[in-house]
């Protein structure tokens, strides 16, 4: 307290000598305003550290908190978004097949799930497709055939089942 009085005090009497010694003038107005904006700084000047102190405090709690692993990973609801994702991926591939070859197919694929955890922490979720099995609603010649095994294969880099 003693410390924030000597401010004030010391910035007051400065701007009374500043602007005594002064002549008059237009710079003198413009010397006499900042002189004064230099007081009122002076005195909120606690109340400005009052708000930085109160930011600096809950940043701190706020780090604390979530620097503990509070926040669990569900591991239900990553098995359904893996399921989900595989859905997706099936019916993306006989979209493709659809419309590359014009045949109606099914899609199944089989997958490896990759959840790496560092400290509990999901580090890489990578999905691997293994094995590709194709049913095709309508039997295809033999050509149509080798041609979806082809592009799987080539394109998905796994095991091609066709049916």
């Amino acid at each position: 307290m003693n410390g924030y009085l000597l401010s004030v005090i010391g910035t007051i009497l400065l701007s009374a000598i500043i602007t005594a010694i002064l002549p008059d003038g237009k710079t003198s107005t413009v010397i006499k305003n900042v002189t004064k904006l230099a007081c009122v700084l002076a005195i909120v000047a606690p109340v400005l550290q009052f708000f930085t102190k109160t930011n600096a405090v809950a940043d701190k709690n706020s780090q604390i908190f979530f620097s503990q692993s509070v926040i669990q990973p569900d591991e239900e609801f990553i098995q359904y978004y893996w399921s989900m994702r595989i859905r997706a991926t099936e019916g993306v591939i006989a979209k493709e097949l659809q419309e590359k070859y014009s045949v109606n197919t099914s899609i199944e694929l089989f997958c490896l799930t990759e959840s790496e955890t560092v400290d509990g922490k999901y580090q890489s979720d990578e999905m691997k497709v293994t094995k590709i099995y194709v049913h095709f609603e309508e039997e295809p010649n033999e050509e149509v055939k080798r041609s979806v095994w082809e592009y799987l294969t080539k394109n998905y880099c796994s095991e091609v089942l066709l049916e």
